[in-house]
């Protein structure tokens, strides 16, 4: 269960309003333990993402979107409780998450049969399969997991298992690893035509890559430069996809 001094220490910096320190100390705690189960940890998220302005303020809604699959896959976690009593969702997350992502949840939900392998076969069900085994397993077992799954012989259903894996280890705070993984998916899109025949797919790609980079870039990590013409290029990129949804998330 979250430690009490970790606790306090959110709660006194959403009353100091230090935005930027509350993100950076959710996204360590996030990686900690079993934190991921910790919803009250998304909701300090987003208060920070919103109270930041630009362009801290759009990743607020990617963040309720992936935080509504979540809890699709595992329905009614809010309503859990660690071991020794403390809720998985306080009530005010609970009444954030009843009224800002769920009541989102199918604006932001892909179209399941444009993600479908195979006729029976949906690969993102399978999503928090993978990530209670990292929880008790470990990232690298539930990476393998992933790519021992049966039908994967197209390469559309390998570039779909690539995604899967990439959505989970961001999830469990491996931004780096991440990162590596939809950049290897928005490249090799192109011989595969998802832009022109499944665009929610790679509008996805494009937009967790986006914040990725963006994180990165704020951190003062790597070449400044050389990330600043990334995230233009997938700007560019999300726009021709999507340009009512790109909207929210242009500087």
């Amino acid at each position: 269960p979250p430690r009490a001094e970790l606790r306090a220490q959110l709660k006194r910096l959403h009353l100091q309003q230090s935005w930027m320190e509350l993100l950076e100390q959710v996204e360590r705690m996030f990686i900690e333990g079993v934190n991921h189960f910790w919803l009250d940890l998304q909701w300090y998220a987003c208060q920070a993402l919103t109270k930041s302005g630009h362009p801290y303020e759009q990743w607020s809604e990617i963040a309720k979107r992936d935080l509504g699959m979540f809890l699709e896959r595992l329905p009614e976690l809010e309503l859990q409780y660690f071991n020794d009593g403390t809720p998985f969702a306080d009530d005010t997350t609970r009444q954030w998450i009843e009224q800002h992502v769920q009541g989102n949840q199918q604006r932001w939900q892909p179209d399941t049969q444009a993600v479908t392998p195979g006729e029976n076969y949906d690969i993102y069900a399978l999503e928090g399969e993978a990530l209670t085994k990292a929880d008790s397993e470990g990232l690298d077992a539930a990476l393998r997991w992933i790519a021992s799954l049966p039908e994967m012989t197209s390469m559309r259903d390998r570039w779909l298992q690539r995604l899967l894996m990439a959505r989970v280890a961001e999830q469990c705070g491996k931004n780096e690893m991440a990162q590596h993984l939809l950049s290897e998916l928005d490249h090799s899109a192109a011989p595969l035509q998802l832009a022109q025949w499944e665009p929610a797919l790679m509008f996805e790609v494009k937009a967790r890559l986006l914040k990725l980079l963006r994180l990165k870039l704020q951190r003062s990590e790597g070449d400044k430069v050389a990330l600043a013409q990334q995230i233009d290029a997938l700007l560019a990129g999300l726009v021709a996809i999507d340009p009512a949804q790109a909207a929210v998330l242009c500087q």
